[in-house]
């Protein structure tokens, strides 16, 4: 299978690309499988040259054989083995893709390979998710991983006639943040954004690196805290719209990355209003429910709603609008009514710290895990509810996805939850929702096609 990008690394490989006709041939192979004679003839030179420069190629793993196509018991086909090569300018030395510009490698790659329309999807964050217009100010937080496609909504904000200001924070810049900032230096830092948010009307974060970099400073974070309280009044007093991209894809040059983002794109490049209809009319199902069971394969849940939302991917004002948008967009979100929550949750994969956790089972009591198991990680578990503080064991949300553009199979953990059909039941801080949850650790459990089943009494 052919890979989507690869790093020429080694010095006998630069030496091969070093010659006109190997280079061209290579070329030739990126665009086509070819024979040795269909070689030998575009390029007007004898079938016994081609073939010693294609055995060098062989060597240096830029080509190889096709398998897939039928030869005619004389000729094989030859092919490029990836579609696009890259020069690691740090030849002789330990290989490291810190010396390559793996954003733009990547985003060439989305744009060329499968046209990812990324003005487009710009256009349609902010004239139909966001509701932005003429003269309103945005304002966005963003690193490197997100710049495409903020260099694209820059672009279409200007067309609209709407004032920008965005805020730079690249890994470096934050860890120096954490790290290395005088107390006086770090709060100064979250006053500006706090003075910067009170004049603005669409607030966006896409900053994807900020959920790599974890603040240890307790009085920094004590500090954070604050001005994450004070943001919130400011967001409410304001009516300011918020909306989140929990963290855009690793920025590395892997075909697992580019395929997951990839992904991501497609989720993201979706008709706003068709899945605001499909979000508002499966909350409405159960909005005036007061209880909800969750029923499957050794999973027996029954919790009370104390409050529902539609995350539509948009801005509405239907009563069940919630406060944030976390894109791609679409998924309901239920609070769990207080000391209502009782039974067994079995689910088919749980995500704490970055990592898988296989079969996750949990007893319920209360809204609070009583005892758990899983078939694989189970340490890492216990080490999530430790991490989560006093309320680290309660219930914060229960979750269940609606955009039918995100694909389980290869798309990025941060962003499976928001799947048609995918059930996801969350721990973490559920106070800006109206809870009363407020872990120290987001983390959750996943239930794919789950069976949620509306009680009779409703409210």
């Amino acid at each position: 299978m052919i890979k989507n990008v690869k790093i020429v690394s080694q010095h006998a490989q630069v030496m091969e690309l070093a010659n006109d006709l190997k280079f061209e041939m290579l070329r030739e192979l990126i665009r086509s499988a070819a024979t040795c004679q269909q070689l030998a003839t575009a390029f007007g030179v004898s079938k016994q040259k081609v073939h010693y420069h294609l055995n060098k190629l062989l060597e240096a793993d830029l080509i190889q054989l096709v398998e897939d196509i039928p030869s005619n018991g004389k000729e094989v086909y030859y092919r490029a083995t990836a579609k696009n090569f890259v020069l690691d300018f740090a030849l002789g030395e330990h290989l490291s893709e810190g010396t390559i510009n793996s954003r733009n490698v990547i985003q060439n790659i989305l744009e060329s390979e499968y046209g990812v329309p990324l003005a487009v999807i710009a256009s349609r964050l902010l004239k139909d998710s966001l509701k932005l217009k003429a003269r309103q100010k945005l304002l966005i937080v963003t690193g490197k991983y997100n710049l495409p496609l903020v260099e694209k909504i820059l672009l279409e904000a200007g067309r609209m006639s709407i004032r920008t200001t965005l805020i730079y924070q690249d890994t470096e810049l934050l860890k120096a943040k954490f790290e290395e900032f005088s107390l006086p230096a770090f709060n100064a830092d979250y006053e500006h954004f706090n003075r910067l948010l009170r004049v603005s009307d669409v607030y966006l974060n896409l900053n994807g690196e900020a959920r790599n970099i974890q603040l240890t400073d307790p009085d920094k974070l004590k500090l954070r805290l604050g001005h994450f309280a004070k943001s919130g009044q400011i967001i409410q007093q304001k009516k300011i719209r918020v909306a989140m991209m929990p963290g855009l894809l690793r920025d590395t040059l892997s075909d697992k990355s580019i395929e997951s983002e990839l992904q991501f794109w497609k989720a993201l490049d979706i008709d706003y209003e068709q899945l605001s209809k499909d979000t508002l009319q499966t909350c409405s199902k159960y909005q005036d429910k007061e209880y909800l069971e969750l029923i499957g394969q050794d999973t027996n849940l029954r919790f009370g709603v104390q409050q529902i939302f539609a995350e539509t991917g948009s801005f509405t004002n239907h009563p069940c609008q919630s406060p944030v948008i976390n894109y791609p967009g679409g998924e309901i979100l239920m609070v769990p009514k207080p000391l209502s929550m009782n039974g067994e949750i079995r689910g088919d994969v749980a995500y704490a710290f970055g990592e898988q956790i296989s079969q996750p089972s949990l007893v319920i009591k209360n809204n609070e895990i009583k005892s758990f198991s899983a078939k694989s990680n189970e340490k890492l578990l216990a080490k999530a509810i430790m991490a989560g503080g006093q309320d680290g064991r309660k219930i914060a949300l229960i979750c269940l996805g609606t955009n039918p553009n995100v694909s389980l199979a290869n798309i990025d953990l941060s962003f499976k939850q928001k799947s048609r059909g995918l059930l996801s039941v969350y721990w973490g801080n559920n106070r800006s929702l109206g809870g009363d949850v407020s872990g120290n650790l987001e983390w959750f459990l996943q239930i794919e096609n789950p069976q949620l089943i509306t009680n009779s009494i409703t409210r």
